[in-house]
């Protein structure tokens, strides 16, 4: 049986890769530091993790739409 050689596909998922860690990176930077900001001024804890959920929500749609995948307009 032989073998498939799947270089050619490895620069591609590479990328793929990289841009859904940094995609993840965004939104997760979103959620920390909006969750630090709301612990500082002290809001109760459902409040700020509520709000942190929606920056985080609002990041993913954002970088998704705007450039996560490319070529897609």
């Amino acid at each position: 049986m032989d073998d498939v050689d799947i270089s050619p596909l490895t620069e591609g998922l590479n990328n793929i890769a990289m841009q859904f860690v940094f995609w993840m990176a965004i939104c997760w930077a979103a959620y920390v530091i909006v969750i630090i900001i709301l612990r500082i001024i002290k809001v109760p804890d459902k409040i700020a993790h509520f709000f942190a959920t929606a920056a985080f929500l609002i990041a993913l749609y954002y970088s998704f739409v705007n450039g996560y995948v490319p070529g897609i307009q």
